[in-house]
Order: C-alpha cells, then sequence, then structure tokens
C-alpha cells in the first residue's frame, strides 16, 4: 500500500495518483517533473482499447463495487434508476438507496443521480445534487447524460462506486 502524503489515504501499490484526493504520489511533495520523450515504443501498445464497452444489452445487468463495502451489489436497470439516500419523512424513494453506505456522511442528495437505459447503452444524468456526481473524475453538468463504460467510476458526493457490466 502507498500512503498519500497530503490526505493519509492507503492505495494500492503501483498508483501514481492518490485515489482519494487525486495528488501526485511520486516525485518530491510539489514538484513537477517533465515528460520524457519514449524512445522505440512498440505498435502494439497503440492498438489496445484503453475504455471498457459502453454496449448494454437487454438482459445484462450492472454489478456495483462501493467502496469500502464487503459485497458489491447486482442491480437490473429500469428505464430510469434513481440512486440517492431514503428520506424517512419523505414521500419519494429511490430505486437505489445508499443509506447503508453512509450516504447521509457523504453528501449523498435524496434524488442524487440516474442511471438510464437506451437502446444499447447506458447514461449517468445528475439529477441537481448538492455534492456533484463525477464519472471518472469529471463533474457532471446537471441533466446532461454522459455514458457510462464498463469499468466507469462513479462518485456521488464522497462515496465511490464502480460500475462493471455483466
Amino acid at each position: 500500500m502507498q500512503n498519500c502524503p497530503y490526505c493519509g489515504h492507503d492505495n494500492r501499490e503501483g498508483t501514481l495518483f492518490c485515489e482519494e484526493c487525486g495528488q501526485t504520489l511520486f516525485g518530491e511533495a510539489g514538484s513537477a517533473r517533465t515528460t520524457r520523450q519514449l524512445q522505440n515504443v512498440p505498435d502494439e501498445l497503440g492498438m489496445k482499447a484503453t475504455w471498457g464497452t459502453a454496449r448494454f444489452s437487454h438482459d445484462a445487468s450492472i454489478i456495483i463495487h462501493i467502496r469500502d463495502a464487503a459485497e458489491p451489489l447486482v442491480l437490473q436497470p429500469q428505464q430510469e434508476t434513481i440512486l440517492g439516500r431514503l428520506d424517512p419523512t419523505g414521500q419519494s424513494r429511490p430505486d437505489l438507496d445508499l443509506t447503508p453506505f453512509g450516504a447521509l456522511e457523504k453528501g449523498i442528495s435524496r434524488h442524487h443521480a440516474a442511471i438510464r437505459r437506451g437502446e444499447d447503452t447506458l447514461t449517468l444524468v445528475d439529477l441537481g445534487s448538492v455534492n456533484g456526481t463525477y464519472l471518472n473524475g469529471q463533474r457532471l453538468t446537471p441533466e446532461q447524460p454522459r455514458v457510462l463504460r464498463d469499468g466507469d467510476e462513479i462518485r456521488l458526493g464522497q462515496l465511490v462506486l464502480h460500475i462493471y457490466f455483466k
């Protein structure tokens, strides 16, 4: 494990940036490093796809790994699946209640985000949440759908989820 000198988070060995705060884990703290020119790069490196598939078949399901949770969740997404937290005093309920994973403490809104099913893809939409929805580190603009891919990282407030297609 690599310990982040900025926030103290334990990161997996070989990680270049802290999974919690995004700070660099190599070189001296605060120092900038220049990129060196690679020599004799093999052609097969450029041929490998780096993104997971965006294709989501009709009978597929989603496996959601929540950081620090013991077991993953398996979800069969509907036309629209609302992610959020339960409000015991309110009438509406999210389709996927993240309350057991510390949703309130991690800044998740009652209706935080939605996974919407298209013809053969899934999209993620922020529903105007207070603390934002992030897809692979980029904050989503509310009500602007972004395509989900196998292996994507979603952050709702401070709760991190990894999405896999099955």
